[in-house]
């Protein structure tokens, strides 16, 4: 049996960044996992409105729990038979399920506006309720999308790799591949066989990923989390200036008015998305210029500690944080689509916590 004494840097570090990735993910399943229970528990109380939460909640339990996958392969000291499959298909997988978080994210602004503006503008034309039947036929369609586009692109990314990965291998060396599987040869084997988030995409002596496919892996990453960035922080922004505009014509009663607006609470779901992917940016853009891994390992670390709390802090954010919405979990009041007629998202929004 191999001693840890005996293990190189190298290994020592890919099993440090697998803790890390284990413990912090555990922090996100369980995070995560608390909404998604509570929220088909309590759906009585909740009801049709928080079915975005349900919804991203769900995404981000996926995303921890394949990314939690794909950092246990690389705990054992041997290097197992289906390692490599599993990180190929895995790792691609996890990034789809955090797109799909993005997506929700997105919508759950682009209905916090909805409401807010639906319920203001046109309280007294219609009913509540009929507003509320219309923004659900509407957006339905839209999460239907939010969940298909990121895994049709998965499908189509594993199939064109996996048909690029055969034509890439010589025809004269086809027994080479599972000897690196099943063989250690030495310190840079498992380093080479690791299952790392974005550990492979720079120019290193491993083979892993063919460069059409690394290039697209840097590239959707980082158009993916700056469209989320900038996409809130609009909504919100533009959500900000129509309760500031409601506010100066006396439509909200004092105990509606909070000191920090919308903002006061919008702020901590695009921060959320700073702090865990503003570490992954950076190594993504660094990759461009192909530096050594080996100096680059504090910031690997960084990035596996921040990216493994999305589901953890989004479950606080969006959820627990959220007065409301503990209020309806213990049922300490009535629906939250009952109550004085106020929206879910735009009461959320307003509410101190």
């Amino acid at each position: 049996m191999k001693s840890r004494v005996g293990l190189s840097d190298d290994e020592e570090k890919i099993t440090a960044l697998s803790w890390i990735y284990v413990s912090t993910l555990s922090l996100s399943l369980i995070g995560s996992c608390s909404v998604v229970v509570v929220s088909i528990i309590k759906r009585r109380h909740l009801n049709e409105q928080a079915k975005p939460l349900l919804q991203l909640a769900l995404a981000d339990f996926l995303a921890s729990l394949v990314l939690m996958c794909t950092a246990i392969i690389n705990l054992p000291y041997e290097i197992w038979p289906f390692s490599e499959k599993l990180c190929n298909n895995g790792l691609p997988l996890s990034l789809a399920f955090y797109c799909v978080s993005f997506l929700l994210v997105i919508v759950y602004a682009c209905e916090s506006a909805l409401a807010f503006q639906g319920w203001r503008e046109k309280a007294e034309q219609e009913a509540f309720e009929n507003q509320l039947s219309r923004r659900r036929r509407r957006f339905c369609l839209v999460y239907v999308i939010a969940w298909l586009v990121p895994i049709i692109g998965y499908l189509v990314y594993i199939n064109t790799f996996r048909v690029m990965e055969a034509t890439l291998v010589p025809a004269n060396e086809p027994a080479r591949m599972p000897d690196m599987t099943h063989v250690s040869r030495g310190p840079s084997a498992r380093f080479c066989g690791s299952c790392i988030l974005f550990l492979h995409l720079t120019n290193d002596s491993c083979t892993t990923v063919d460069p059409a496919h690394a290039e697209f892996i840097r590239v959707f990453t980082l158009s993916s989390v700056l469209i989320v960035i900038i996409s809130c922080t609009v909504v919100y922004c533009r959500l900000q200036s129509c309760y500031r505009h409601y506010e100066n014509t006396s439509m909200f009663t004092m105990s509606q008015r909070h000191p920090g607006g919308i903002w006061s609470s919008a702020r901590y779901m695009i921060l959320v998305i700073i702090f865990c992917w503003a570490p992954a940016l950076v190594l993504i853009c660094l990759s461009f210029a192909k530096p050594q891994i080996k100096p680059l390992f504090p910031l690997y670390v960084i990035q596996a500690l921040s990216v493994s709390l999305q589901g953890f802090l989004n479950s606080i954010v969006y959820a627990w944080r959220r007065r409301n919405f503990r209020d309806a979990v213990l049922g300490e009041r009535l629906p939250l689509m009952a109550y004085s007629n106020r929206a879910f998202f735009e009461q959320s929004l307003n509410e101190p916590s």
